[in-house]
Order: structure tokens, then C-alpha cells, then sequence
């Protein structure tokens, strides 16, 4: 019988960071996506929804990709399947040329039916990953969010 021998893990310093990010992300994303589909949205748009929820009046485009970190254009994209929805609305700032995006009594109904089955992925990646573990690990990712600010400010 052959047996396959233990491959040393790689030095920290020779570890992608942006990759092995890249894919812990799509992994999880993907476990969320399967349990928000039922109440028809992704992952990245029931955040965004979560994010306007937060806000009680309409938020600049720009600040709400700033905050949920995000390209203007990406965001865009991402927002229009929830407008076209009226989960959403954009609209112009006052005097200007600028976009703002609130949540709609429409969009609020939709977060109330995700709630539970975000609940119920929330818990069953906690169950696997562990809460502490969790703790630990998203301290540790807002610290990469503002480290990547900090060298794109650079």
C-alpha cells in the first residue's frame, strides 16, 4: 500500500494572501448563496441590502462602495437587479451630478424573509468553523480591510 506523505505547509511569506483570500470567499459565498437563493438573492446583495437597512436615509453611491468596498461600477451592477426588483432606488443627489441608493419598503420585505435562512448558514458555518475560531478570524479581517486601505491610500 503506497503511502502518501504530508506536503510541509508553505511559509507564510510564500503564501498568496490575495488568493487564498480569493478562495475562502468563494467558498463561503457559495454555502450562503445555496441557503439566500430560496428567498431570491445572493450573498453580495442581501449585504447590500443589510448595509442600506443600516442607513435611514438614502446614502451616497460613493460611500456605500467605499464602506462595502467595492469599484463604482461594480456596485452599479450589483445594485440593478435589486432596483429593477424595487428592492432599491436610485436616485440624484440634490444640485449634482452624484447617485444616491435607498431601501425600499419592498427591499425591508425581502431582508425578513432572508433573515432566517441567513440565520440557519450563519449557524451551520459557525457549527463547522467554530465560534471562537470565528471571533478570532473576523477581528483579523477587518484588520486586512484596513491594512489594503491603508496601502492603497499609499
Amino acid at each position: 500500500m503506497h503511502q502518501q506523505r504530508a506536503t510541509p505547509p508553505e511559509p507564510p511569506s510564500r503564501v498568496c494572501a490575495a488568493g487564498t483570500l480569493r478562495r475562502a470567499s468563494r467558498s463561503v459565498s457559495r454555502f450562503y448563496d445555496s441557503r439566500l437563493s430560496s428567498a431570491g438573492l445572493t450573498t453580495t446583495q442581501f449585504s447590500l441590502l443589510r448595509a442600506l437597512e443600516r442607513h435611514s436615509e438614502p446614502i451616497a453611491l460613493t460611500r456605500l462602495a467605499a464602506d462595502q468596498v467595492f469599484e463604482r461600477s461594480s456596485l452599479y451592477r450589483a445594485l440593478e437587479p435589486l432596483r429593477r426588483e424595487g428592492l432599491v432606488k436610485l436616485g440624484a443627489i440634490a444640485g449634482g451630478r452624484a447617485k444616491e441608493v435607498e431601501l425600499t419598503a419592498r427591499g425591508r420585505q425581502r431582508i425578513l424573509r432572508a433573515l432566517p435562512r441567513w440565520r440557519e448558514a450563519q449557524n451551520e458555518f459557525l457549527k463547522q468553523f467554530g465560534r471562537s475560531a470565528w471571533g478570532t478570524l473576523s477581528t483579523q479581517l477587518v484588520a486586512i480591510v484596513e491594512a489594503a486601505h491603508g496601502l492603497s491610500d499609499a
